[in-house]
């Protein structure tokens, strides 16, 4: 009776505290706003919250005593880390024949009372929350036999770090210290797991300093990737096509990443008058870019595949991130090997993952200061035989990043019973030639 009523209570109590969450979103937004506009905002909020969550990649619940290999819960739907980190690694593992299931965090309280069986439980960038029922989840994976793994692919569990993420910058009192108690909760949920899988040899590190084992899959590229960027590497572009330079932020969190080129690609801008700037997602550009504005290209968020097409249109991509800063030093390569499988050159910032990934002037260009950002683009600009290199970057893509490559490291991490390379070679092929 007593769990019945509690279970019954979580998804209440947990209603309020979002709406806790608004009234200090509110509070922070009074005064930019005026009360009126901020009715509007919140209203619509309220209305938005009432709507379901986008849980693209959930799955239907599966009957009671089911078994799989490896059960995954996402706590972190928005925008695409769910897809490196989780759909894309279930793809591959049930191409190579194993069972997967994809669940709502907030569902976790389900494997109990469904009997679910499982050998490996992954908690995708999820937080130690009460309300959930975490600790009875974790208690009863263990005394099944699960291996509790945490996955996470950014430092946001380092509340040291907290005043170098240039997101922060945009929040108000209440959302940052809502942000940094998020923070506090996903570093207790880590470390209440057995082991830690991460994108990069920065978060390894940074895990290993909290006391917790880890081990590196990286962020891969899926099958239909794959198959489309095929088709767009072999693209034919005309002659009086301008050279495009590309930037693709995605989110509001990259000011500071990019001052690491700005003033490079200004005077670039400036020198070769045939050069457009492409920026898709966010990304406030200054009174200096007004001289520029009909060579900008401005494109919003848009879904993968279209982010692979517009790749493909630019000629050189440009992947700016602030140096000696610890959370940009965890972020994975995925800006490199997204624009190298479609046959992109990329220059790129000096951070350890890029380093690791790019051989310098073979496969891209690496840049620890402004000098290194323009000498790098007057090398690429007027070369279309450089450029090529792209070509190399391609088959460091593919080598690297493919789920053939990924797969057999995530099969060792999540300690899953060991099948032949062969099938998963075979499997993959088959996904790309039916994606």
């Amino acid at each position: 009776m007593i769990d019945a009523a509690r279970e019954l209570a979580r998804p209440w109590l947990r209603r309020v505290r979002a709406g806790w969450r608004l009234v200090g979103i509110a509070i922070d937004q009074r005064r930019e706003l005026g009360f009126r506009r901020l009715a509007v905002r919140m209203t619509d909020r309220f209305s938005r919250d009432e709507r379901p969550t986008d849980l693209t990649g959930a799955e239907p619940k599966p009957e009671r005593g089911a078994a799989f290999d490896v059960i995954y819960a996402i706590g972190y739907w928005d925008g695409e880390p769910k897809r490196y980190r989780v759909l894309n690694i279930a793809e591959g593992l049930r191409a190579a024949g194993y069972r997967v299931h994809i669940m709502p965090f907030d569902h976790l309280a389900d494997i109990a009372r469904y009997h679910w069986q499982a050998t490996a439980l992954v908690l995708f960038r999820a937080e130690y929350d009460p309300l959930v029922g975490v600790a009875d989840a974790l208690s009863y994976a263990r005394s099944a036999g699960m291996r509790v793994v945490y996955d996470i692919d950014d430092l946001v569990f380092d509340t040291g770090i907290a005043d170098r993420i240039d997101g922060l910058q945009l929040m108000g009192p209440h959302q940052r210290r809502q942000f940094i108690a998020a923070m506090n909760r996903r570093r207790r949920l880590l470390v209440a797991c057995d082991q830690v899988t991460v994108s990069t040899a920065p978060l390894a590190r940074a895990v290993a300093a909290v006391g917790r084992s880890s081990a590196v899959i990286p962020n891969s590229l899926n099958g239909r990737q794959l198959f489309l960027a095929a088709e767009l590497a072999n693209r034919q572009r005309s002659a009086d096509t301008p050279l495009r330079l590309g930037y693709f932020s995605g989110t509001r969190t990259h000011q500071r990443d990019f001052a690491a080129c700005e003033a490079s690609l200004l005077e670039i801008m400036k020198r070769y008058p045939r050069t457009v700037f492409r920026v898709v997602g966010y990304l406030d550009l200054g009174p200096q870019w007004e001289p520029f504005a009909s060579r900008i290209e401005r494109v919003g968020f848009v879904p993968p595949n279209d982010l692979l097409r517009l790749i493909a249109e630019t000629d050189i991509n440009l992947a700016p991130l602030e140096l000696d800063n610890p959370f940009c030093e965890a972020k994975s390569e995925l800006k490199f090997f997204e624009a190298a499988v479609v046959g992109v050159p990329t220059i790129a910032s000096a951070t350890e993952p890029f380093v690791a990934a790019i051989e310098h002037g073979r496969n891209g260009f690496i840049a620890a200061n402004s000098n290194e950002w323009r000498e790098a683009l007057e090398l690429l600009i007027p070369s279309p035989g450089l450029r090529k290199i792209g070509e190399a970057a391609r088959a460091r893509a593919l080598a690297g990043y493919s789920l053939e490559a990924v797969i057999p490291q995530a099969i060792a991490a999540l300690g899953l019973a060991s099948r032949a390379n062969e099938a998963v070679r075979t499997a993959t092929a088959r996904e790309l030639a039916n994606p």
